[in-house]
């Protein structure tokens, strides 16, 4: 095995060294960096291209090591930890060649029993951060900003918002010094430094086996990394990872990668972007098997090969439901056919990630406060980032004061919050959403290591009510199965229950009107083919939306027995977040139709 590991008595040293170059091992004093041993690797003692060693008396509290291939000192790519990159977007001293220096992983970590939460794709609500961005605003209130230990603090935040999963963006060891090739920029003609801080770690020069070192508190990356894993898992919350993949990098190795952040550090899932060719090595390895595994895009026929998975574990993220949820909020026409498959879709072979923001775009906030991008601090006049965002700024570009457009901003970020949680597939949140963050229009925010990229938590006051709203909305998810199914919806009575799984309707009940030039749609589910764990079947739910800039009426089919529409939601309304409390809900005044007003969702329940 490539790496260091541990062996009887010892540590055992092996890398690659290709066309049999002159290489030696070097060891270093701990902290000081002080040279203390080469070890000569002759090319005669290798296996193949593969040299190793064995060193009985190597202490990892007490030292470091490097190679040293034909004269220039390079580092193990499969280091444990790294040190010299201890300070986010510091230069690395490139006059000193020891500077950086590997590290090894001491002693065992005390998992304590720890279970994984292994929630099923149906039951995930997932939320993605970026470790550094997440905490480092001073309005954090965490006091060590910017780190594992800094999530780990807002553990209990997520727990009460109701999120299931959370998603790292990369935080193994990556290169954020971004410099021109060629004269480094200290050096140019105008002595200007241009290198930037790629903050989000998509980069093509990472250490994949180490956690980041610049996002730590404590000064032992590892040890930190496992004990936020470990306090993830405690609280039912799943951790899972991002890693961005080149060309470059073999599919063996992206395999080796993975397993080994999941052996050690225990992590549930990842997504892996970039280059993805590793998929059908990933999706066969049994250690694997239980992992979830997300990617751009999932061919479940070709990896599957037509054998049904015991463990639905796949997903794509939907880049698409963006673009259609954006398009059908802002009130584009023509919308409703790729807005109601995009609710309803959730294959039975793998899971559907649907979002309204992500790192590269606008937030939640953003997408109805800008028309378009103001990238202009990220120093590339406003050529980088995405042109088409499907964006509204509800009447003025940017903040305002005007109490009319911020009620209808508010309102339409709520609309998108119940796009995403109540539509079938797996909904993802971005760090700061649910709470109105914004980064001043910047769609592209890669480098932008200040305010403009970090989460405010300024929001918590701010927007309160909002955050309110997203808790209950989740809540309101999870209690009804119907709206999670564990696979895809017919449009078909196949249990003769009476009505579908799921129908749709307009002014008129059992018709659906989805010309080019309706904005307004109503979805009714049938609870009977959804129980929860008891086994008691769901309610009826019927979800009125209308991105109309007019008020439209909705024709409600009649309900069996003695049952009645009840309001449970409605997003123009203000108190209560938009809520009414359970049993507590008013039944329709006319059970044969209800009025909406513009730019409103009403979802009414059953009983």
């Amino acid at each position: 095995m490539l790496g260091v590991y541990r062996a009887k008595n010892g540590y055992n040293f092996a890398s690659v060294i290709p066309d049999e170059k002159e290489a030696s091992l070097l060891l270093y004093e701990k902290n000081s960096g002080r040279l203390i041993q080469e070890i000569p690797l002759p090319p005669k003692e290798r296996t193949g291209e593969v040299a190793a060693v064995f060193i009985e008396q190597f202490r990892p509290r007490e030292m470091e090591y490097n190679y040293k291939i034909d004269g220039e000192i390079r580092q193990d790519p499969r280091a444990a930890l790294l040190t010299g990159r201890e300070v986010f977007g510091a230069a690395v001293d490139h006059k000193n060649p020891h500077s950086l220096r590997c590290g090894v992983l001491e002693g065992k970590f005390l998992w304590e029993k720890e279970e994984r939460p292994a929630i099923s794709l149906s039951e995930m609500i997932l939320y993605k951060l970026h470790v550094r961005g997440y905490t480092s605003h001073k309005n954090s209130k965490v006091r060590q900003k910017g780190t594992f230990q800094g999530v780990e603090k807002k553990i209990p935040y997520l727990k009460e918002l109701g999120i299931t999963s959370v998603e790292l963006m990369p935080c193994y060891e990556f290169d954020e010094i971004m410099v021109k090739d060629g004269i480094p920029a200290a050096y140019a003609y105008e002595h200007k430094d241009a290198a930037k801080v790629n903050c989000w770690g998509y980069t093509d020069k990472a250490f994949y086996f180490a956690p980041k070192a610049s996002y730590c508190a404590t000064g032992r990356p590892a040890r930190e990394f496992m004990e936020m894993v470990r306090a993830f898992h405690q609280a039912g919350i799943e951790c899972i990872m991002e890693f961005y993949f080149t060309g470059e990098i073999s599919s063996l190795e992206v395999l080796d990668i993975l397993r080994y952040w999941k052996t050690v550090y225990h992590i549930d899932g990842f997504h892996l972007v970039g280059d993805t060719r590793a998929q059908d090595y990933i999706t066969e390895d049994p250690l694997l098997a239980d992992t979830k595994l997300f990617f751009a895009g999932v061919d479940a026929q070709k990896l599957y090969k037509n054998k049904t998975p015991h463990f639905r574990r796949l997903a794509e993220y939907n880049e698409w439901s963006r673009q259609v949820f954006r398009r059908f909020l802002k009130g584009d026409e023509d919308m409703l056919g790729a807005f109601t498959y995009c609710t309803r879709r959730n294959p039975d072979t793998h899971g559907v990630v649907n979002y309204m923001s992500i790192q590269d775009g606008f937030t939640m906030a953003d997408a109805v406060a800008y028309d378009i991008k103001h990238n202009e601090e990220n120093g590339e006049k406003n050529r980088d980032g995405m042109n088409y965002n499907y964006s509204w700024n509800c009447g003025i570009e940017g903040p305002t004061r005007r109490q009319s457009i911020k009620t209808l901003r508010k309102q339409q970020i709520k609309n998108s919050f119940l796009f995403l949680l109540l539509s079938q597939g797996i909904p993802l949140i971005y760090q700061g959403d649910e709470i109105g963050n914004s980064q001043n229009g910047n769609n592209n925010a890669y480098c932008q290591d200040n305010e403009v990229g970090w989460v405010d938590w300024s929001g918590l006051r701010r927007n309160g009510e909002l955050l309110e709203f997203v808790k209950k909305s989740i809540a309101f998810r999870v209690s009804h199965p119907v709206l999670h199914m564990p696979g895809e919806l017919r449009c078909m009575d196949y249990k003769s229950y009476g009505s579908p799984d799921v129908s749709y309707h307009s002014q008129k009940a059992w018709f659906a009107e989805l010309d080019n030039n309706f904005r307004h749609v109503g979805v009714m589910y049938n609870g009977k083919y959804a129980e929860d764990s008891a086994g008691v079947s769901d309610t009826w739910i019927y979800i009125a939306y209308n991105m109309h800039w007019l008020e439209h009426e909705f024709a409600l089919p009649h309900l069996p027995g003695n049952g009645k529409w009840r309001v449970a939601i409605d997003t123009g309304k203000n108190e209560n977040a938009g809520f009414y409390e359970e049993m507590e809900e008013p039944p329709v005044k006319d059970q044969k139709g209800i009025k909406v007003s513009p730019r409103t969702i009403i979802v009414l329940v059953g009983k």
